[in-house]
Order: C-alpha cells, then structure tokens, then sequence
C-alpha cells in the first residue's frame, strides 16, 4: 500500500503523571516515531486513545494511516488487542500485528501450546492450578512464577524465581490475588544465556536484526539473573545499572536462535515488527521464553538498539513498519 503518501495517525494510550513507567514509556515511542516520520518528511498528528471510547474515536477518522502505539495498562491485558480489533473492523490501515496475533501472544500460555506442537522448544512448564499444583511435579526446580497475561516484566517485581515448592506456591497466591483474572504460568528457569531477537518487516519478507544478549554483570550469589520489573523500570536499582545489553560474535546457537524467530514470527502470525525472547539451557539448547507484538520503540529499548547494529536509522525502521501497515 502506499502509506507513505498519506498523513499518519500516532495514536497511543493515555499517560498520567502517577502511572507506571511501563505505560508512560509510550511517551519515548511516540518521540521516536514523530522523529522518524520528521526524518522521512511525513506529516504526522498525535492521537490520544481512551481505551474505554476507541471505537467512538476512531469511528470519524476516514483518511490516513494508524500507527499503532497502543499498549495495556497493568491489569488491562486486552486493550491493545480491543483496540486493534476496532482499527480492523474499521477498516483503517495500521501498523503492526493482527489482533489474533495480540490475542494469541497476550496469552503465554497458549503461545507456548502453539509454538511446542509445532516443534518450536519453549521453556517446560505450564499452568500453576493452586489447588492443584501437579506442574510442580512434572517440572524441575527451580521454577519462575509468572502472570500468564501481563507484559513488560509486570509481575516480575522482586525474586520471581523459586527454589522450594513452598516458595513457589506462595508467590503463585500472591499473583493470584493480584491478577485475580489471570492465569499463573510457571516455568523452569533456564540457567543459559539470555536473547533477545527483533525481526522487521522488509517488503515482503521480514528480516531478522542483529542478535542481542543480556549479560547479568557482578549479579552476587543468591541473586537471579533474571529481566525482571527492576532491571527494565527502576533506573536507580543494581540490577538496572548491572544488566548490559550486547552484540555477541557469531557462534552456531545464533543460527539455531534465528530460525526459531523467524518460525515464531509465522506462526504467530506476526505483522511489522515483533521481538522473541530467548533462553538456552544448561546444555546450551535455546527455548522461546516470550513473543511479543508491537514491541517498544523507545530510542534506548532493545529493538532500536538492534535497528541501529543493522544501520538502520529511525526513519528507517518508521518507513519500513509503514510499509508493513496492514489495510
């Protein structure tokens, strides 16, 4: 489609002063889209979206193409999956995933039942039924607890990894009462090294960018290596300041990892741009951890850091995810 002759919508979910750092993040991506689209000389307008009226907001919009920054708030899974929902029935071009794609990895769980019948390796584990925690028997410690639906490291605060059944069926309880409409997932927790690979769309194909890796530096003894809420959001904590991002040498598991990626990306159905994360074991095998729609764009978030290793500029990327934009 010709996208780039039209105006372009940044449309994205509302920020308030007290919100998480995960939600007002979306603040630096809209920055970098409107910098990109500069970049490219595309006039481009923000559009703030209130969850709650989407389909009154976009019901007048008749010309230009979405590019679609909405994300869920903490406690709200489904939004940007509504939303997209809305644009599609719409019929308003916009950029990134379908909303089965959303739908689908919103849901770890069954992302994980997907990408395994398929012969794609993802970390073992399952549902934690507290009345019922037969997982726990089936699966090895130690084990990291997690919302089935949430992203951005949200529930991830603290240690979410667990040593003792005990440990684990308390942490589980907790999420329950947080996340009171969500499943609890738990998973082995791969002691191996730790990916992150950004795939963009590139005409009709789509192109796997640099591979990253997160080095838990000077982490003590006790403490888990682990991406968690700290390491992501609280700038001023040790495991911020000591989890580094970098660009490993080629060495054969990057191969392996690639292909999984790109198998994630088709049959997950992914659109314009997406990011997999990964884990290898101690054996050195990789497992999907997580796939993830629409990832951050952020200047200082993984797949802008990955865009630029590949010499991508911003109005690079922003052209290319324009392209990409489904109609």
């Amino acid at each position: 489609m010709g996208a780039l002759d039209l105006r372009v919508i940044i449309a994205h979910n509302p920020v308030g002063e007290e919100d998480d750092p995960s939600t007002s993040d979306v603040l630096a991506q809209v920055e970098l889209v409107e910098s990109g689209l500069g970049e490219l000389g595309i006039p481009c307008v923000r559009l703030v979206v209130d969850p709650d009226r989407t389909l009154e907001v976009f019901r007048g919009l008749t010309r230009g193409v979405i590019f679609n920054l909405i994300e869920s708030p903490p406690g709200r899974p489904w939004i940007h999956t509504d939303s997209t929902a809305v644009l599609e029935l719409a019929g308003l071009p916009y950029t990134g995933s379908s909303p089965a794609a959303h739908a689908l990895t919103t849901d770890k769980i069954a992302t994980r039942a997907l990408l395994a019948s398929e012969g794609v390796a993802v970390a073992p584990g399952g549902r934690l039924d507290l009345d019922r925690p037969d997982v726990l028997d089936r699966v090895p410690p130690p084990w990291i607890i997690k919302p089935a639906f949430e992203d951005a490291s949200i529930g991830l605060e603290g240690d979410p990894v667990c040593a003792t059944r005990e440990a684990a069926l308390a942490r589980g309880a907790g999420l329950a009462r947080r996340f009171p409409d969500h499943p609890v997932l738990v998973e082995r927790f791969l002691p191996g090294r730790e990916f992150n690979i950004s795939l963009l769309a590139n005409g009709k194909w789509v192109e796997v960018l640099p591979v990253a890796e997160m080095v838990y530096e000077g982490f003590p003894e006790g403490m888990s290596r682990v991406l968690g809420y700290d390491a992501k959001w609280d700038e001023s904590s040790f495991a911020y300041i000591h989890t580094v991002r970098c660009f490993p040498e080629e060495d054969p598991v990057l191969g392996k990892i690639r292909e999984m990626a790109l198998a994630a990306w088709r049959l997950c159905g992914l659109g314009g741009y997406a990011r997999v994360d990964f884990r290898l074991d101690e054996d050195g095998v990789p497992h999907v951890l997580e796939v993830n729609t629409n990832p951050c764009l952020a200047a200082n978030a993984g797949f802008m850091a990955a865009a630029g290793k590949a010499g991508l500029s911003q109005g690079d990327v922003v052209r290319r995810i324009l392209e990409a934009a489904r109609s």
